[in-house]
């Protein structure tokens, strides 16, 4: 049914044009730090967001991401969390933040149903390693 999927390295969202894949549906995390995570595995302590996609491509749903985050436009709600909570993160700049993504091939019927359970799984993932959801995420 489907190939080898991964995340693909780190790349900071001031760069999110030169993301590879954004042209498609799948699975995307977002992390704040001052310097690329480590690693992209689920647990990474650094991630603050992890979301899907299946009707629009990774790149317009991580563009309206940044457009929440950062403006006064709603539109992803995880961007708006991110915007609200300027007590958790402080002034958080565009540079600190950074995307990785797992591109998924729409092909047929389940192409959805598996990037659904693909975001879950990296979020049940997260939870079990540090007993929370990640900060922007809220379900």
């Amino acid at each position: 049914m489907f190939g080898k999927v991964k995340f693909h390295p780190w790349i900071n969202l001031t760069k999110r044009r030169d993301i590879a894949g954004k042209d498609l549906p799948g699975v995307y995390m977002i992390a704040r730090s001052e310097t690329e995570p480590s690693d992209y595995y689920a647990d990474n302590a650094s991630i603050i967001y992890i979301g899907e996609t299946t009707s629009q491509t990774l790149g317009k749903r991580i563009h309206q991401f940044a457009i929440s985050a950062f403006n006064e436009k709603p539109g992803h709600s995880g961007g708006n969390t991110f915007r609200r909570s300027k007590k958790v993160f402080g002034d958080v700049p565009e540079s600190m933040l950074w995307v990785s993504v797992c591109p998924i091939q729409i092909d047929d019927i389940y192409t959805s149903a598996y990037i659904r359970y693909l975001e879950r799984r990296q979020i049940l993932k997260f939870v079990c390693a540090h007993g929370a959801l990640p900060a922007c995420n809220s379900k």
